[in-house]
């Protein structure tokens, strides 16, 4: 029988890259909230927004076990990125379809980081939380594309 030793540092890493992508998401969920007109849209990205940072906030928890507490402050007053850029496009010509756009690129990455942290080694503690999160990014995903196609 062999053990897996899993770097704490790596695990750490991972964990931070993850809470990242969801204050990334937050924050686009947010900014697009701001800049649909459709208030059923705007309900609606707010609420994946909420969503987001739950899971930012549960992966903050499990991360304090590999390191101690992640830092809020620098990730969240960063600009939006990974995924989200377009969206600095999006509303400044206010076009909801383009809003939703962005929104479905900013989840395509959020699924796609969330795929790949699933896939590797790490403790089962932490692969149990991340099959769960990566289950409800997917969903918000599908939501967002579910706009899309609803506002075609």
């Amino acid at each position: 029988m062999t053990t897996t030793h899993h770097d704490h540092a790596d695990v750490r890493s991972l964990l931070e890259h993850l809470i990242e992508t969801a204050d990334d998401g937050v924050r686009g969920f947010d900014t697009a909230a701001e800049h649909v007109d459709d208030p059923s849209i705007a309900a609606t990205f707010r609420k994946l927004g909420a969503e987001r940072a739950e899971v930012a906030r549960e992966l903050r928890s499990l991360a304090v076990t590999y390191g101690g507490p992640v830092e809020e402050s620098g990730m969240v007053k960063a600009a939006l990125h990974r995924g989200w850029m377009k969206l600095k496009d999006a509303v400044t010509g206010s076009n909801p379809h383009a809003v939703i756009a962005a929104a479905e690129e900013g989840e395509d990455y959020a699924v796609e980081q969330f795929d790949e942290a699933v896939a590797k080694d790490v403790p089962a503690d932490v692969a149990a939380v991340l099959r769960r999160l990566q289950g409800q990014v997917k969903t918000s995903h599908d939501k967002v594309r579910s706009l899309e196609v609803a506002s075609e």
